[in-house]
């Protein structure tokens, strides 16, 4: 088993570690946006952690109304902009908390007057030293180049940390289940999916709303472990243009979540499949839809435990990819764990 799967299948044991870790420094927040509310919010991360960041704002704004936008750090370290940041809050994400640029993004929020947090796995970290709340991730050391654990985890702690300041109860005790959900996960099969992915050079990877950044996740370690180009596309977006690349016997990725997405994520299925496309279908478990009437609008199903929650079915599904990408690569005659011209601790400035 490689190390990039190894550290996937510990993810359930980091997230129990770190709701319980992080909930007392989440009521000093919840507190701190009470007594200052945020104006908006602004997130700061690079690669895997900005997808994470994604994922933050569909937080940010269904549970706390909080407008959320991603920083573009280069206004700032190229640029030399000056952005007024009082009273935002802001919200970096890195694994390793060392690139100059988002450090110095995070530095310049806080001496603007902003609310800052840091999501980050190394606690000695500039940014995570830098900012006022720290969030540690829990993870322990990350050795794979292409990050699981430490992903999965800054979306724990992003659901975590939505949860407590939006005062999200049902939200709160979905979480307290979440790594059992997520070991669940890791016990099922999604082999079917290699045979499909195993002979391509491209492909698509599809969702909306909360699963949308974990569709953007999907498509980067389809790349950096498999050498394979996966773009990733809301399907609201991907009836504006990018439909024209729909082939004929050609697999695409779609994750769905059980939620006001479902019925427009299912129709675009159908759309692909009546140009007979393969769908490769990702969706909880759920009483919402059959399995003979999934099976007629996807090539094939790729098994999830049952829903836990619309905000954290996306969780579930990244989890299980995970693992499936990790075999894939070895299968296509890449190493995983060490991808072509990439390192583990990118800096960009």
């Amino acid at each position: 088993m490689t190390i990039t799967e190894q550290e996937a299948r510990m993810v359930p044991q980091v997230v129990a570690r770190q709701l319980k870790a992080n909930a007392e420094i989440l009521l000093q927040l919840k507190e701190r946006l009470k007594n200052t509310p945020p104006r908006y919010a602004l997130t700061i991360g690079r690669g895997s952690s900005d997808h994470a960041c994604t994922y933050a704002k569909y937080l940010l704004e269904t549970n706390l109304g909080l407008v959320t936008a991603s920083a573009a750090p280069s206004v700032v370290t190229i640029y030399g902009a000056s952005l007024k940041m009082k009273d935002a809050l802001v919200i970096g994400v890195s694994q390793s908390g060392r690139s100059p640029d988002i450090c110095k993004m995070m530095a310049i929020a806080r001496q603007e007057g902003a609310i800052t947090v840091a999501i980050v796995n190394d606690i000695n970290s500039p940014l995570a030293q830098g900012a006022e709340f720290l969030l540690p991730m829990h993870a322990g050391e990350e050795r794979a180049v292409a990050a699981t654990k430490s992903c999965l985890a800054s979306l724990a702690a992003l659901a975590h940390l939505t949860a407590v300041c939006s005062n999200n109860q049902k939200l709160l005790c979905d979480l307290d289940n979440l790594p059992q959900t997520l070991s669940q996960a890791l016990e099922l099969s999604w082999a079917d999916a290699l045979s499909e992915f195993k002979q391509i050079n491209n492909t698509l990877v599809i969702a909306r709303g909360f699963g949308f950044p974990i569709a953007q996740e999907a498509a980067l370690k389809f790349k950096e472990t498999s050498a394979l180009q996966a773009e990733a596309f809301s399907a609201a977006e991907i009836l504006h243009g990018p439909f024209a690349l729909i082939k004929e016997n050609h697999p695409y990725l779609l994750f769905a979540q059980i939620d006001a997405t479902l019925n427009g994520t299912l129709e675009l299925a159908q759309k692909i499949t009546a140009l007979k496309g393969r769908v490769i279908l990702a969706i909880a478990k759920n009483d919402k839809i059959s399995m003979t009437e999934l099976q007629k609008l996807a090539a094939v199903v790729l098994p999830l435990p049952a829903s836990l929650d619309a905000i954290l079915d996306p969780l579930m599904t990244i989890q299980a990819f995970y693992p499936m990408v990790a075999q894939l690569a070895v299968m296509r005659g890449f190493n995983p764990d060490a991808p072509e011209h990439l390192r583990k601790v990118t800096e960009t400035f």
